[in-house]
């Protein structure tokens, strides 16, 4: 019998996506599961309303992709992009941000997939690390 299990670790948690007016916070299992990734590349998937986050090593970084190794601060990692959010806004209106939101994040292959169509129960600012 073969199995499509993907292990559980209680020492990291669930990959959680903060999103906020400022931009998205990841937390450690997201981090994580990411693999530790020197940078990443971030789509949309506007039809199924999806963040698609992809990790990479140093050497495939590039003129698109956002630095992510050198931004955590107490096992969290806050990107600041307010252009991205509002983008996402624009085809997520009933997103509302008046206060920050969380997604579970799922892993698909080497991607990290966040589904905005399924908020995490107890969202909340005091969740977020500021800088």
């Amino acid at each position: 019998m073969q199995f499509n299990v993907e292990w559980f670790s209680p020492s990291i948690g669930t990959p959680i996506i903060s999103l906020a007016e400022y931009g998205i916070v990841f937390n450690k299992a997201a981090i994580t599961v990411l693999n530790n990734a020197h940078s990443i590349r971030i789509g949309f998937d506007r039809d199924q309303k999806l963040i698609i986050v992809q990790g990479l090593k140093e050497e495939q970084s590039s003129d698109d992709t956002i630095a992510f190794a050198e931004r955590e601060r107490n096992g969290f990692i806050r990107i600041n992009n307010k252009d991205f959010v509002r983008f996402i806004l624009r085809y997520c209106p009933e997103i509302k941000l008046d206060r920050a939101k969380r997604f579970l994040g799922r892993v698909e292959g080497e991607f990290l997939v966040v589904d905005l169509n399924t908020p995490a129960d107890g969202s909340d600012e005091e969740n977020l690390v500021d800088e």
